[in-house]
């Protein structure tokens, strides 16, 4: 209402490919985003969708190798969608056995 556009939705930067020193960014308000990458060049691979979040703000395309990364612009303080019942661990993917030396920072 403000003219303030929050919902960038844009096409994300496709004319590179992210690596982990030079992330593609992805601006999110809310504490998880999903991104479909495509490749590069775009549309050199069917739709890979990625998520996001606070948590684990970085993930690699496994198709391209492309590297995204979740630039947060919500509110710090934003108790939104928080549950307080029991913590589960996060389940496990195939970065989670990658050597430490190629996990990003």
């Amino acid at each position: 209402m403000e003219g303030v556009d929050i919902f960038d939705m844009r096409p994300l930067d496709a004319s590179r490919k992210g690596t982990m020193e030079d992330p593609i960014k992805v601006r999110s308000a809310g504490e998880e985003q999903y991104l479909g990458c495509t490749g590069y060049p775009a549309d050199s691979h069917v739709v890979t969708w990625l998520g996001l979040s606070k948590d684990r703000p970085i993930e690699r395309c496994p198709e391209c190798g492309s590297v995204y990364k979740m630039d947060y612009v919500g509110a710090e303080d934003d108790h939104h969608g928080h549950h307080h019942g029991p913590e589960y661990e996060e389940p496990k993917t195939f970065a989670d056995y990658i050597k430490p030396e190629y996990r990003y920072r």
